[in-house]
Parts: structure tokens; C-alpha cells; sequence
């Protein structure tokens, strides 16, 4: 065996056997290793994973891995990993299982505990951008007239029962189940065993407790994460009873993915095809590579318009770039900003009038400034003011468009029900190209020649 191999075949026995550490992201990346290296020998490690283990490492797997396992482990195990992990994380798991396969992930769930199964077919109901799609349905609360005495031993039977779910904070709730208040830990260890929780909730200057109803957009838990540093929040319904909770790890990882998606769209990549296998990959990119090469044949056919200007002043044709360029680069600022603020919930398409204000003042500052400087560049290199001057004027229309289209373009693809990350880029690289070679050339052929 190879160094390297046996390197991660070691890591994996030595979480197996308690030794070390486990962390999902590493395990599944070096039972990635072994897939690649030997397929008996990924299924032979696989097996060595507890429930737990083995549940959250499937869902780090990239989706060729997760398709092998999916496919090879006996359905009761597959069940057993389920019911180990928390909630949330099991409705990802057998989601997942059901896009390779549905008659299997309905086996798995027939397999499960009635009490795990129901609370995945529950959490089931909501759509990928609704917060209950991220709520687990495990917390620990309790009642006002329970004491300290009796919330240590609620964290003890609660971690017996659910070992995987994370203690960060206790609820507080009536008979009824209505949520009045919530509490950190650290607040309980200053008293004693039988001060009651509503004396607890009864000092200081308590506010009422953030909550989020399960049919809520995932955008607005993100905000509320992100402008109170929140690590947990209560989910309830419409009547105000505590139905379950969100923790920061799926918001983080929220977070992360809307960032990645981004980054991906707006170069063309899909994050699952590349996952996937090499032709997926390939036919992904090369169908966006084919609308660039409509885009760059639209911005030729504008430069092919004006050849006799080009061949007559040659100068132009130096300068060409530094129009596309900057054009661009200032479209692409204006995109980035947008699709993110429409990914996190902080514009929508009633916005855009002050959205295109905003953009449209940054980008008058900025090309004037850049304006001024391309002009002093190209007089001190062609010795030509009219050029120079004829380069800014360019410069300055092209980057208030690109700052424009960069606002309009995501909005309004966003608004048509299309992913803007997505899309945008080419339809503003088109548009800054095609406007600024045409305005710089026939300002060219208008007053050079």
C-alpha cells in the first residue's frame, strides 16, 4: 500500500477505535482518497465508521462517493446512520438518497424508528429555501417552575437520548409549549439547585426571545444570524409554540454555500456537476463556454463595423482592451455586490431604483476618476489630446453602464425566476463589450477622422 493510502486508512482506523479525533470534512476526504485508489478498499473502511460517524461523513462525500455508498450499503445500515444524526442533517441524507434513488430511500425510511422517521417526513415538507428545511426538531427545554436541580438532570437524559445534538441553550416554555424566554447555561450555574427557571427569567432586563416561523425564507435566518451573532433560534408556529430550532453550524454552512455558488456562477461552473464525473463536468462548461463565444462574436461584429476607423488611426486598436477591460471590471463589482445583497434577502426587485442610484453615484465617482487618468496616460503615450479625450469620454459612458447593468441584469433575472449567479455574467459582459467598443469607436470616427 502506498505511503500516501495507508496514510489515510490509518486516520480512519484510529477515529474508528476512539483514538482520534473525528471530523466529517477530513474523514470524507480521505475516504475520497481510497475511492479513487481502490473501491474494496473505501467500502472495507466505510464499514469500519460507527452510526453516527457513518451518517455525517456520507453527507461530506462528493456526489460520485455518496452514489457508490448510496448504492452498496445494506438499507438497515443506511437507516441506523440515519437515526444517529441529528434531524436536520438525517432529511438531507435520505433527500440525497432519494435523487439517486426513490424506492431506496423509501426502504431506508420504512427501516427507521417511528418517532426519527416522523421527523424526517416532516421536516421533508419544506422547500431548500425555507427555514424549516434547517430546523432540528432535538432541543432541550423546560418549564418556569422547574428548578436548576431539574434542568441537570434534563441535560443528562438529553444527552443520553441525543448524543449528537449540541447543548448551546435551554428554552423556556409554558404547559402549553409557547415559548417565553431562553437561557445560556452559564446563567443557570449562578444559582442553586432549587432556584426555579421563572426566578431565573424574572431577573434583569430580559428581552422576548428571537424566533422564526418554519416557512420562512432561509434568507431572513441568515440576516438575523449575521446582525446578532446568533448561534441558535427558536423555530415556532403560528400559534408561538416551540416546534424546533436552528443552530449556527447549518447557517455557517448556509453561508458558505451561497458563497461558493456565487463564486462558480459567475465563472460558469455548476458546484454539482463538478462533483460529478469528468463528461458531466466538461459538457457544463462547455456549454457556457459556447455563450461566451456568442458574446465575443457579438463585440467582433461591433469592432468589424468600424475597420476602416481602426486601419485609418491604428491606436484605436491598442486601446480597445483597456475600454472592454475596465467596462468589465466595474460591471463585475456592481454584479458581485448585487447578487450577494439578493442571496442573503437584502434587496428584491422593489429595491432597484435605489439599487441603481447607489451604483450609479459610486460609478460616477469612480470613472471620472478613471476618466481623468486614462485621458493624461493616452495624451503623454499617443501625444494626442483629442485621443485622450475621446478615450475618457468612452471609459466614463462604458463604466456607468457596467454599473448599471450590474444592478438591472441579477434583478431582473432574479425577478424572471432565474438564478442570477448564474446567468448574469455573460449577459453583462455582452453589454459592457458591445456598448463600449461602439461608443469608443464611433466617438473615434466622428471626431479623429
Amino acid at each position: 500500500m502506498k505511503p500516501k493510502i495507508k496514510k489515510h486508512v490509518d486516520l480512519i482506523h484510529a477515529v474508528a477505535g476512539g483514538h482520534e479525533r473525528f471530523n466529517p470534512t477530513d474523514m470524507a476526504k480521505s475516504l475520497v482518497k481510497l475511492h479513487a485508489y481502490d473501491i474494496g478498499l473505501f467500502f472495507s473502511n466505510l464499514s469500519k465508521l460507527s452510526h453516527q460517524h457513518l451518517g455525517e461523513v456520507l453527507l461530506e462525500l462528493p456526489a460520485e462517493a455518496f452514489a457508490a455508498a448510496a448504492e452498496r450499503l445494506p438499507p438497515h445500515r443506511l437507516a441506523r446512520a440515519a437515526e444517529a444524526i441529528e434531524s436536520d442533517e438525517a432529511t438531507d441524507l435520505i433527500q440525497d438518497i432519494r435523487q439517486l434513488d426513490a424506492t431506496l430511500a423509501e426502504r431506508i425510511l420504512s427501516l427507521m424508528a417511528h418517532e426519527e422517521r416522523r421527523e424526517v417526513l416532516e421536516l421533508s415538507k419544506y422547500e431548500e429555501d425555507q427555514a424549516g428545511a434547517y430546523m432540528e426538531r432535538e432541543f432541550l427545554a423546560a418549564h418556569p417552575e422547574d428548578t436548576v436541580g431539574d434542568v441537570k438532570t434534563l441535560i443528562r437524559l438529553f444527552r443520553q437520548n441525543e448524543p449528537a445534538a449540541p447543548i448551546i441553550k435551554l428554552f423556556v416554555t409554558n404547559a402549553e409549549g409557547l415559548l417565553l424566554g431562553t437561557l445560556h447555561f452559564t446563567d443557570l450555574i449562578l444559582f442553586d439547585d432549587t432556584t426555579t427557571i421563572g426566578e431565573i427569567l424574572q431577573r434583569g432586563d430580559r428581552k422576548a426571545p428571537l424566533s422564526i416561523r418554519p416557512a420562512s425564507p432561509i434568507a431572513d435566518v441568515v440576516r438575523l444570524f449575521e446582525e446578532y451573532d446568533l448561534n441558535i433560534i427558536a423555530v415556532v408556529n403560528s400559534e408561538g409554540k416551540l416546534i424546533g430550532r436552528i443552530v449556527y453550524d447549518d447557517i455557517y454552512d448556509m453561508i458558505r454555500q451561497i458563497e461558493t455558488d456565487q463564486a462558480y456562477g459567475l465563472a460558469g461552473v455548476d458546484d454539482e456537476a463538478e462533483e460529478s464525473s469528468v463528461s458531466r463536468a466538461a459538457h457544463q462548461r462547455l456549454i457556457w463556454l459556447l455563450f461566451n463565444l456568442v458574446a465575443i462574436l457579438a463585440a467582433s461584429a461591433v469592432i468589424n463595423l468600424f475597420d476602416a476607423t481602426i486601419a485609418s488611426y491604428i491606436a484605436l486598436a491598442a486601446l480597445l482592451p483597456v475600454i472592454a477591460a475596465l467596462g468589465g471590471n466595474a460591471g463585475m463589482q456592481a454584479l458581485t455586490v448585487t447578487i450577494r445583497k439578493i442571496a442573503l434577502g437584502e434587496i428584491e426587485y422593489e429595491g432597484v431604483s435605489a439599487a441603481v442610484r447607489r451604483e450609479a453615484l459610486i460609478v460616477l465617482a469612480n470613472g471620472l476618476s478613471v476618466a481623468v487618468v486614462a485621458a493624461l496616460v493616452v495624451y503623454l503615450w499617443f501625444g494626442d489630446l483629442r485621443l485622450g479625450t475621446i478615450v475618457a469620454a468612452a471609459l466614463f459612458s462604458n463604466l456607468l453602464v457596467a454599473g448599471t447593468a450590474g444592478t438591472l441584469i441579477p434583478l431582473g433575472l432574479h425577478r424572471l425566476g432565474i438564478d442570477p449567479a448564474l446567468a448574469s455574467s455573460i449577459f453583462l459582459t455582452t453589454t459592457t463589450d458591445v456598448f463600449g467598443f461602439f461608443i469608443f469607436l464611433f466617438l473615434a470616427q466622428t471626431f479623429l477622422l
